[in-house]
């Protein structure tokens, strides 16, 4: 946190996993900006993240903040959409999504580091009891997963059929907002088709080695430093 004259003036927190970095809710109080704070908060995660290792770091920046991210370097390299719907859309039946078991959970992190290009595990392991996975036979592998407990419910799939009944289950619990990457044509086609309007869409930045990831296989982001 930042302070001045004894006073919190100014917040910002990052979620490392292993060679990434996330930086995010990077606040400044209004009295208190437009003197460099946020530049400082922001510049401390950075060196932060590099002494311990890590190769990239990402964030995902609004307009007031991306000169400042900028500034220290950090390059656009793609955007998410967010869409939001005002009705839910009807659950419908999923003879291939079933509850996450026990013996899946070695193919779920290995799923989640193809598609994401991050050693996550740690994260995601106190949201997993209560995920779905996406299987068509009991022989084949997992080909995607949903987890309601992570706040914004991501959606990780190897291939287009597993990722949208993932996403239209996910929709079918009542979920009306669903935030993808913008790169994820089949998503946003469908979520359009579903009614869904475009309320914004947010930029990408990284800093460093950029990571080996599959923004078509993300069919829903999750929130807080989950792609």
């Amino acid at each position: 946190m930042a302070e001045l004259a004894g006073e919190m003036v100014g917040c910002a927190n990052g979620l490392l996993n292993q060679t990434t970095g996330w930086l995010g809710n990077i606040v400044v109080l209004p009295e208190s900006r437009q003197r460099g704070t946020g530049l400082v908060l922001t510049a401390y995660l950075v060196e932060y993240f590099l002494n311990q290792g890590c190769s990239c770091q990402v964030l995902v920046v609004t307009k007031l903040g991306e000169p400042v991210y900028t500034k220290l370097g950090f390059t656009v390299r793609s955007t998410y959409t967010f869409l939001r719907s005002t009705r839910a859309i009807p659950a419908r039946p999923t003879p291939h999504i079933r509850k996450v078991e026990p013996r899946d959970l070695e193919a779920l992190r290995e799923l989640d580091r193809e598609i994401t290009g991050e050693k996550r595990a740690a994260f995601l392991e106190r949201f997993l009891a209560g995920g779905w996975v996406y299987q068509t036979d009991m022989l084949d592998q997992l080909a995607g997963f949903f987890l309601p407990d992570l706040p914004g419910g991501p959606v990780i799939a190897r291939d287009a059929e597993a990722g949208m009944e993932l996403l239209q289950f996910k929709l079918g619990r009542g979920c009306t907002s669903v935030v993808v990457p913008s790169a994820n044509q089949p998503a946003l086609d469908f979520l359009l088709g579903a009614g869904f309007q475009v309320e914004s869409t947010a930029r990408r930045m990284t800093l460093g080695t950029e990571l080996d990831w599959k923004p078509g296989g993300v069919f829903s982001r999750g929130s807080g430093y989950c792609r």
